[in-house]
């Protein structure tokens, strides 16, 4: 017998047990699916149901009207691979130990897919996973990885800059195209698109077999480089754009990378405007894709019968206090997310919450309205009272973000004077604070007499005592964000 690694061989052993319990639990068309749609770097405030009323998002702007917003969602940590496993794992990265970007979620999480499949439903996802580093690497696919990958039974896996299927996919099929931007591919070429097909696929087969299903739809846009093809591409007007949120100055209280990070982003901030109708296209696209997969629910006549999703794993600065794209900068615009839940005649319908969510609630929430039981080690709150009821208590006073946990300063590949050392921020309705370990400086904003956060008052000597205050409430937060796994079995 040949030797195999200790991944490899809980791998194996994790495939063997999800195949002993999915014989065990066979699936039932009488049982309701659900559908996880995830876009990659949308703001809370980039959908016409938050309030904009530039942006055309009709699909998602009716699922919102018929089911429940959440308007303060926050994410546990704003870079795509620790929020991505926070919300598969409904765990804090202190727990799951994906840190930053570039560290591969531990096969031995249990993610919600895998839950799932353990309960006996079809699995499947199509488009960004972000649980493996995707950089000089091989993805795996359906013929080269043995069993499901992260408890997905079919997956295509469509990364950033055309890794993993779609990019071999374009090239092989449309060779004339593969070397194109964006903004050169027809439509039905652009990774959108492919996304959604893949995913109506899915739901077709599943159907056709009376499968109950658990599907993941994961967007790639509208993540950097703002790059929509036509017609989104020529959609909206630079004149129409909100202003960023920014003032002259600003940074000069912030800490130091603050500044060096806008200054890398210079040639940015001088086309704000022009970047954000391309923002708003590549949104507008995702929304008519929704758009295609809720009408082959309807004809189906399955969309009743499914628990519809919609969130981001984080924001985009876009231009706000002069920077860009997501980091550890801790503003609304790159920590909070939309949050809808749509399930006819299940939930409250055109109810909206502005209580405190966290990004780690989605699979506590799921399990519980599908009478699941949620995993030993889960530490998000499931939300199933406030869209079931008419309570609006979600359980928070504030919110838990991290960045980096690494417990060194996480390198900056594109800029290595740009240091971004770790912080914690708590965040609730009064205040946000962020700490950043071993640093002489910090970040402290009243939110109700400055909501856009531009006065850092951390050195304010009439908030010390505040301060002092944030600080004990963190610190709890953070000790009680550690592994809670393994559960204790005996008592000794």
């Amino acid at each position: 017998m040949r030797d195999i690694s200790r991944r490899q061989f809980l791998g194996q052993t994790m495939n063997a047990a999800i195949a002993a319990a999915t014989m065990a639990a066979p699936p039932s068309a009488a049982r309701p699916s659900v559908l996880l749609i995830m876009t990659d770097q949308q703001r809370s405030d980039a959908l016409g149901a938050a309030g904009n009323a530039v942006i055309r998002t009709p699909h998602l702007d009716a699922l919102a009207r018929q089911g429940v917003l959440f308007t303060d969602c926050w994410v546990q940590h704003p870079v795509c691979m620790p929020s991505r496993a926070s919300i598969f794992s409904g765990r804090y990265p202190s727990a799951h130990r994906v840190r930053t970007n570039g560290v591969a979620l531990p096969r031995q999480e249990k993610t919600l897919a895998q839950i799932f499949l353990e309960n006996g439903y079809r699995t499947g996802g199509a488009g960004k996973f972000h649980f493996l580093p995707h950089l000089n690497r091989q993805l795996p696919t359906m013929e080269t990885h043995p069993g499901p990958f992260y408890g997905f039974q079919e997956f295509h896996i469509g990364e950033d800059d055309r890794t993993g299927e779609y990019g071999p996919w374009l090239k092989r099929n449309h060779p004339e195209y593969s070397g194109k931007r964006d903004h050169e591919l027809p439509v039905e070429l652009h990774h959108t698109y492919w996304t959604a097909s893949h995913t109506i696929d899915f739901i077709r087969k599943c159907a056709s077999r009376r499968e109950a299903f658990f599907a993941f739809c994961s967007f790639v846009d509208p993540h950097q480089g703002y790059d929509p093809p036509p017609p989104y591409r020529a959609m909206y007007r630079e004149a129409d754009m909100p202003a960023a949120i920014a003032r002259e100055g600003e940074l000069e209280d912030k800490p130091p990378f603050f500044k060096t990070f806008s200054r890398q982003w210079q040639s940015l901030n001088d086309r704000v405007p022009y970047h954000r109708t391309q923002y708003y296209g590549e949104v507008t696209f995702i929304d008519d894709a929704i758009g295609r997969i809720l009408a082959v629910l309807e004809e189906l006549r399955i969309r009743e019968s499914t628990l519809l999703v919609f969130t981001s794993d984080h924001g985009d600065m876009l231009g706000d206090h002069g920077l860009f794209f997501k980091g550890p900068f801790h503003y609304r615009g790159c920590t909070n997310v939309p949050l809808l839940f749509h399930w006819p005649g299940h939930l409250k319908a055109g109810k909206r919450v502005a209580g405190i969510v966290q990004e780690i609630d989605l699979l506590p929430t799921i399990t519980t309205l599908l009478g699941m039981t949620t995993p030993p080690g889960v530490q998000g709150k499931s939300q199933k009272p406030v869209l079931t009821t008419d309570s609006t208590d979600t359980g928070y006073e504030s919110a838990l973000i991290e960045f980096g946990t690494s417990g060194a300063t996480v390198p900056n590949l594109v800029r290595p004077d740009a240091e971004t050392p770790d912080l914690y921020t708590i965040r609730g309705a009064k205040w946000r604070m962020s700490y950043y370990p071993g640093k002489d400086y910090g970040e402290l904003y009243d939110l109700e007499n400055d909501p856009h956060e531009f006065v850092n008052r951390w050195k304010d000597p009439s908030l010390q005592a505040t301060k002092r205050q944030l600080k004990d409430e963190l610190l709890d937060r953070v000790l009680a964000a550690h592994d809670p796994l393994p559960v204790r079995e005996e008592l000794y």
